[in-house]
């Protein structure tokens, strides 16, 4: 019998030492092992993910391309609306133009201020400033309507907000015309 005490006490002791080994073998080896396996997963996984969507813009190059292309023709367009400081004697002229085709005489047209000081105007955006412009005309209402019309429509971003109509004694079908007329210029 005592014999078999010390067997089971033998295998007691080769069961605790085996347990601690593999505890042992478990936190040394195994768990570090497998905390790296599943950093290298989560690393393989996102870069698998950006691989994915690369190779999908790779496959959508000429999507992209139509779309820059797209990009570069409203940049053009918006930029033939918005003027640099420069064209502001082109637009005069456009002014003229418009003017002469609506059956308005243009007496006057004169720019209000160079570039608005900063203090006086609205800050709206640091790459671009109101313009105003005086237009003091002669015509009758309905070439002074066509005028209007042509001139909101032009390809600039113009806007009319002041109007004086004045009559003339000697013509009551024509009338003298005072217009504050906002234009945007690239800064």
């Amino acid at each position: 019998m005592a014999d078999l005490k010390e067997k089971q006490k033998m295998y007691i002791l080769i069961a605790i030492f085996g347990i601690a080994g593999l505890a042992l073998y478990y936190n040394l080896l195994l768990k570090p092992q497998f905390s790296g396996f599943i950093a290298k997963n989560k690393e393989f996984r996102i870069v698998r993910d950006r691989v994915k969507s690369e190779e999908i813009m790779i496959a959508n190059e000429a999507g992209i391309k139509r779309q820059h292309e797209n990009y570069a023709k409203q940049a053009e367009y918006l930029e033939k609306r918005l003027p640099g400081q420069d064209q502001i004697s082109s637009l005069l002229e456009d002014f003229s133009k418009v003017a002469e085709s609506s059956g308005v005489k243009i007496l006057k047209i004169k720019p209000l201020e160079a570039p608005v000081i900063a203090s006086k105007q609205k800050v709206m955006n640091d790459s671009y400033s109101e313009f105003p412009i005086l237009i003091e005309a002669r015509a009758g209402y309905h070439q002074l309507g066509a005028f209007v019309n042509k001139v909101e429509s032009m390809d600039r971003f113009i806007k009319v907000t002041d109007m004086d109509i004045a009559g003339i004694d000697k013509d009551p079908r024509r009338h003298d015309i005072k217009m504050r007329i906002i234009t945007y210029v690239l800064q």
